[in-house]
């Protein structure tokens, strides 16, 4: 009676931590959204090109692929709290460094070349801090749930993901261009939603340092021989991400530009229209990752290949698409396919680890967003260039080549 009692003290324990990170995970999902909204509006307003706009993008994104692994590793060794409150830190101070350094551009103190290097520096700080939080977050939630659950404890981390990933846009769309802090620089707004952003952050700081344990609820016992933590199989699961998350990043970093060049937008009607498009394929996102995926009992790895049938149709119906409700269902659909294969991911790299390494397990799988965001705007602003819909062309051999190796690892019994 007495172990029952335990049992249920500590699944109630895991229970409340589980809910802690999904308010934390949103609040850092939320800021990385507002960047993805805000970087084509404010590098339009200065004059960048697509190119231009997307390597800010794709650069900083590199350096969040060399720093998640450092940061799962460290997560293991001084704790998981620690680090994911030095990852929340970082955010906020180089937040800052960049509205800075945007308000003299503003003000016309540096322009052209100097300023994007200076936007760069910025943005490449914020990634390489803000890395922190996502190992750290991911290991958390598998040392509190179970291999059974591992799926569904990753559902309900990336549902709040993408409730994250809806607010953060509604937060750019209405209060973009709105000078909240009377500034006297001419469009100082565009900074609002950055700057509102910061002092969430700095909550979520206080959030996780007095709710949250110091060390995980369940003691992780000692194993006499660790299983290595980047073998084949994590090797295939990380090309798998890798594709999916480059498609996905592609979607994401045209979706502004595509809107606004199709159906000649104003600068403050694409925000609002971006909000509504990422938002609805967010929605989708945390449909199908409380519905199917909180149901789902089987390999993470079925989950991913449920997913490509979303993707296939969502990048062919913006191909074809004659008006903006058609880009809100193709969104949708990869909305879908995203709650699916988010999930899937980053469950079956937990599993193919032991329970010491799963900060370690999760920071590299973390890799596999960390390439997909560098690689996907890059490549998306020299296809976008050539014409509007070859982003979106782009991505269907990519989904196929994916499926392939899905079937491949299967037959290979990631189980």
């Amino acid at each position: 009676m007495q172990n029952l009692e335990g049992s249920k003290s500590l699944k109630q324990t895991d229970n409340k931590v589980l809910s802690i990170l999904m308010f934390i995970i949103l609040f850092v999902s939320m800021g990385q959204s507002v960047y993805w909204q805000s970087m084509p509006i404010i590098g339009r307003e200065f004059g960048f090109s697509e190119v231009q706009i997307n390597s800010l993008i794709s650069i900083s994104a590199a350096m969040f692929i060399i720093f998640t692994p450092y940061w799962g590793k460290l997560s293991d060794k001084i704790g998981r709290k620690t680090v994911l409150i030095m990852g929340l830190s970082g955010y906020v101070l180089s937040t800052l460094f960049f509205c800075f350094f945007v308000s003299y551009g503003l003000s016309g103190y540096f322009s052209g070349l100097s300023l994007l290097l200076i936007l760069l520096l910025a943005r490449m700080l914020n990634s390489a801090l803000g890395a922190a939080s996502r190992p750290a977050t991911g290991a958390y939630v598998a040392d509190i749930t179970s291999d059974e659950d591992r799926s569904a404890g990753m559902g309900k981390f990336g549902a709040a993901n993408n409730i994250g990933t809806i607010a953060g846009p509604v937060l750019v769309g209405s209060l973009i261009g709105i000078n909240l802090f009377s500034v006297d620089i001419q469009n100082f707004g565009l900074l609002t939603p950055l700057l509102i952003m910061s002092f969430i952050m700095f909550a979520a700081i206080i959030f996780a340092f007095v709710f949250l344990p110091t060390t995980p609820t369940r003691t992780l016992e000692d194993a006499p021989l660790s299983r290595p933590v980047l073998d084949k199989n994590l090797k295939y699961l990380l090309a798998i991400g890798v594709i999916i998350f480059t498609s996905f990043a592609i979607f994401q970093s045209v979706t502004a530009y595509y809107l606004q060049d199709r159906f000649l937008l104003s600068l403050n009607e694409t925000a609002k229209s971006t909000a509504l498009v990422l938002g609805s394929m967010a929605a989708m996102s945390i449909v199908s990752q409380l519905t199917i995926v909180q149901s789902f009992k089987g390999s993470p790895l079925r989950l991913i290949w449920w997913s490509i049938p979303f993707f296939l149709a969502s990048s062919i119906v913006i191909v074809f698409s004659y008006n903006f409700n058609w880009v809100l269902i193709g969104m949708s659909l990869m909305g879908l396919g995203m709650g699916l294969a988010s999930p899937g991911y980053t469950a079956s790299a937990s599993l193919n680890a032991d329970k010491n390494n799963q900060g370690a397990a999760v920071g590299l799988a973390m890799i596999a967003p960390g390439v997909g965001f560098a690689l996907g705007p890059l490549l998306s602003g020299f296809l976008y260039q050539a014409n509007l819909t070859f982003p979106f062309l782009f991505t269907i051999p990519l989904f196929l080549i994916a499926s392939f190796l899905i079937f491949q690892l299967e037959e290979k019994s990631f189980q």
